[in-house]
């Protein structure tokens, strides 16, 4: 009930499933929205985030589209996980988004199509582990100073958000979530 929903194209069926440890399952079918949750925290003491998530349908991007309105097309993801800086105004606002995608890079950083400001990290790739539970594990002031070019700023950590989409590829797209640890400092591994 603390998430809130952000609706830019149809709404993603966004649910829990009823299974004895639950998971949030997302459904788009030519949809766009996501869900976010207001949190605070400084990333600068604890810079740690983690979640779990499965791809269980990429949406139907076509390859090799022509230049003109290709990004948007591709801009279509099975599964995003963001985190949300504040700033004084929108346009001041910056975002770390995590995809899993189907054929860019791991690794890749780029700037999304819609705002200057949301840098999209492909932290998981291809479809070798659809249908798997995939871990993830990320230190956000490090990616944020290799995503935006400089040392992090911002005085807190203002939301989280996922979000599973498939509005621009006209295609359908589902994923699953779980296990979200936002705000803990990195323990390093004993011996």
């Amino acid at each position: 009930r603390e998430w809130q929903e952000k609706i830019f194209k149809g709404k993603v069926l966004y649910s829990v499933t009823e299974e004895k440890e639950g998971y949030l399952i997302a459904t788009s079918k030519e949809t766009a929205s996501g869900i976010f949750y207001r949190i605070n925290f400084n990333p600068k003491k604890e810079p740690m985030v983690s979640w779990k998530w499965k791809v269980i349908k990429f949406p139907e991007k076509i390859e090799g589209a022509s230049a003109a309105g290709s990004w948007i097309e591709k801009d279509d993801y099975a599964a995003r996980f963001y985190i949300i800086f504040p700033g004084m105004s929108f346009a001041s606002t910056k975002s770390l988004e995590y995809v899993w995608d189907k054929t860019l890079a791991e690794g890749t950083i780029m700037t999304s199509p819609y705002f200057k400001n949301i840098k999209i990290i492909v932290v998981e790739s291809g479809t070798r582990n659809i249908g798997n539970w995939v871990y993830e594990e990320r230190n956000i002031i490090n990616d944020f100073k290799e995503a935006f070019g400089k040392e992090y700023s911002c005085p807190s950590v203002g939301a989280i958000a996922i979000m599973t989409d498939s509005d621009n590829s006209i295609s359908t797209a589902e994923a699953h979530y779980d296990e979200m640890k936002v705000g803990y400092k990195n323990e390093p591994e004993s011996e």
